[in-house]
């Protein structure tokens, strides 16, 4: 089945249609790794879509002022940013990924897996990652539909797929800009974070072969509760090494 195969393209178009039919097919026939480079290939697509007005924004918030001393900080200060857009359009919600490493290495020794069948499970923690499919559409069309009024700071630039909002900051409803918190929160926790824990919920059962239990739903959230925790920690080591 090559990278281009329609089986694929149909797993990942059915799972928001019906998730167990689409695991049942990953599960039968496991490629995790194909299914991945296919997964990892669209949302880097949608990610680096927004890239054009991000640094259009960037250029307003951050325009030259021909003092060749201030241009030049400025253009180190633009340099910064631009590395910093690209991570993140490149590498969507850190906490998931990491919650679907977590996932395989503790679902692993739970179902006590024979060899062969954990590719099945590496296939599952992927198939799960298919709701940030829905994030980056979000994201790449909010992007370029909103307004524009206002965006006069290098953040705007930084922030302008984050106007897509499906977490508990959308229920902010304060004056000014939300909490940091809230920020933080909204980035780790939102529908398309539960989405996967969702899939892998449907996964495990189908892996266990039993009826539903509550562990099916507490170990796939509890990995993602500790992949968020760990971004959370790490962000202010990599925040700097980026814009460095």
């Amino acid at each position: 089945m090559t990278l281009a195969s329609p089986s694929w393209w149909r797993v990942l178009g059915t799972i928001f249609i019906d998730p167990t039919s689409a695991c049942r097919t990953a599960i039968r026939r496991p490629e995790p790794w194909r299914l991945l480079a296919l997964l990892v290939l669209v949302l880097m697509v949608l990610g680096l879509a927004t890239l054009p007005r991000q640094f259009a924004l960037l250029k307003l918030g951050l325009p030259l002022t021909g003092d060749p001393v201030t241009d030049a900080q400025l253009q180190a200060l633009r340099a910064g940013i631009v590395r910093l857009i690209v991570v993140d359009r490149v590498l969507p919600q850190p906490a998931v990924l990491l919650g679907a490493v977590l996932f395989v290495l503790a679902a692993e020794p739970v179902l006590m897996l024979a060899q062969e069948h954990q590719r099945a499970l590496i296939a599952v923690a992927i198939v799960g990652l298919t709701p940030l499919l829905v994030g980056r559409i979000g994201e790449l069309a909010i992007t370029y539909l909103a307004s524009s009024a206002g965006h006069g700071t290098p953040g705007d630039a930084i922030s302008a797929p984050h106007r897509f909002l499906m977490g508990p900051k959308m229920f902010w409803r304060g004056d000014g800009a939300a909490p940091q918190w809230l920020e933080v929160l909204d980035a780790r926790a939102n529908l398309m974070s539960l989405g996967c824990v969702l899939l892998w919920s449907v996964g495990l059962r189908q892996l266990d072969g039993g009826r539903w239990a509550a562990w099916h739903v507490v170990l796939p959230l509890a990995c993602l509760v500790a992949g968020g925790i760990v971004s959370w920690a790490f962000a202010p080591v990599v925040l700097p090494i980026v814009l460095r």
